[in-house]
């Protein structure tokens, strides 16, 4: 005895399809000409600033119980990035001549030296007179423990990529130490020296200097897509208004010198100085404007030509291309199916690049696409 079985075809809705098979999913939005985000193949997404109220010294003027010096809230579609930067301050290496009181003597010895040294005509790094960031990126996915691989490599080019972009000079970040002196009428005042300033230095000369170190904490909520021009944005949104406090020592701190005597050997030791911080006074970080970057990053996708002729009977697009390049990657479906990728970072009219990276085997007119979309990118940026 045989039974007949009736099969019906599933049909599943787009969001199930995109899940199951994003490749596919993906196929059938760029055959009829629109991507699975509703944007076109050359349009980027929306990009909102704004501080957060979160700095300690925000637009009002009012100065907040927070060590966050700076601050920023970008959303871009469903995602949200949040940027802080904080501060230390170190007191910086310096060479050993200029540190020993004997320093003249030193000073004449390194010369005579110097000029038998062979290799004094090698040029100093360019990178020798700037600083970076020192980023943590964490992306909150609802879990705790070890930061992932992706926040690793994130946290990673954030840094190698604000170096090399000469973005912080190592001038921007150097702490102007201000004394503070109390007059025979208990007045308090503090003294800060100005760049045009040619007085006397408290005594601290070039033996003592101090800069600051910059951190970065960014937190991303809803992550869609690749996450570097979203971080990348944020943490320049967030230098831009950073403020640093001005710190200063007190008289009686400078040039102090401590006399020891160990088995016979005299010496002295210098008064370690007691940075203080000034809790409302603050200058705003100067930043290299003409280097700063943009960064854009673009996917590729190979046309399936099985999935188009599906459609041949819809209201379908003609697609010239065997490949499309689709600029702001989004959504799970881009970002599995792009097996080619090109990632640019480079100053507003694409004339420096500061950051290249090709994934894949891109042909030059796709490449010099991307470069020509990287300036029209700059526009989301501009506050």
């Amino acid at each position: 005895m045989s039974e007949e079985f009736e099969f019906k075809p599933m049909s599943f809705p787009p969001a199930v399809v995109a899940r199951i098979s994003p490749e596919l999913s993906l196929q059938r939005h760029l055959a009829i000409g629109i991507r699975p985000n509703l944007r076109k193949f050359e349009e980027f997404r929306n990009i909102e600033f704004n501080d957060g109220g979160l700095s300690r010294y925000g637009s009002d003027d009012q100065i907040k119980n927070t060590s966050v010096l700076g601050s920023s809230v970008l959303k871009s579609g469903n995602t949200t990035v949040i940027t802080t930067i904080t501060a230390g301050i170190i007191e910086e290496d310096l060479p050993a001549h200029e540190i020993n009181d004997d320093a003249a003597a030193v000073n004449a010895v390194f010369a005579k030296d110097k000029t038998d040294d062979s290799n004094n005509d090698i040029p100093k790094s360019q990178l020798d007179e700037y600083e970076s960031i020192y980023p943590v990126v964490e992306v909150e996915r609802g879990r705790v423990g070890a930061p992932t691989d992706e926040e690793m490599i994130l946290s990673q080019k954030l840094y190698e990529t604000f170096l090399h972009s000469k973005i912080l000079s190592k001038d921007s970040l150097k702490v102007k130490v201000g004394l503070r002196s109390i007059d025979s009428q208990g007045k308090v005042d503090i003294y800060y020296k100005d760049d045009d300033d040619d007085s006397e230095d408290f005594g601290l000369g070039p033996k003592r200097s101090w800069k600051f170190v910059l951190y970065a904490k960014v937190k991303v909520f809803s992550r869609s897509g690749p996450l570097f021009d979203l971080v990348w944005a944020s943490v320049l949104s967030a230098l831009q208004n950073t403020k640093l406090p001005r710190a200063h020592i007190d008289e009686n701190a400078a040039d102090i010198k401590i006399p020891v005597k160990m088995r016979g050997n005299h010496g002295t030791i210098r008064e370690q100085y007691q940075i203080i911080c000034d809790a409302i006074s603050r200058d705003p970080l100067k930043l290299n404007n003409e280097a700063i970057g943009i960064s854009s990053n673009f996917g590729i996708i190979d046309i399936d030509e099985e999935s188009i002729q599906t459609l041949q009977n819809e209201d379908s697009m003609e697609i010239d291309s065997k490949s499309i390049l689709l600029t702001d990657i989004e959504g799970e479906e881009e970002e599995i199916s792009s097996k080619k990728t090109i990632s640019i970072v480079s100053d507003r009219d694409s004339k420096n690049l500061k950051s290249l990276t090709i994934i894949g085997n891109v042909s030059n007119d796709q490449l010099r696409k991307s470069f020509e979309l990287t300036k029209f990118r700059f526009k989301h940026f501009a506050k």
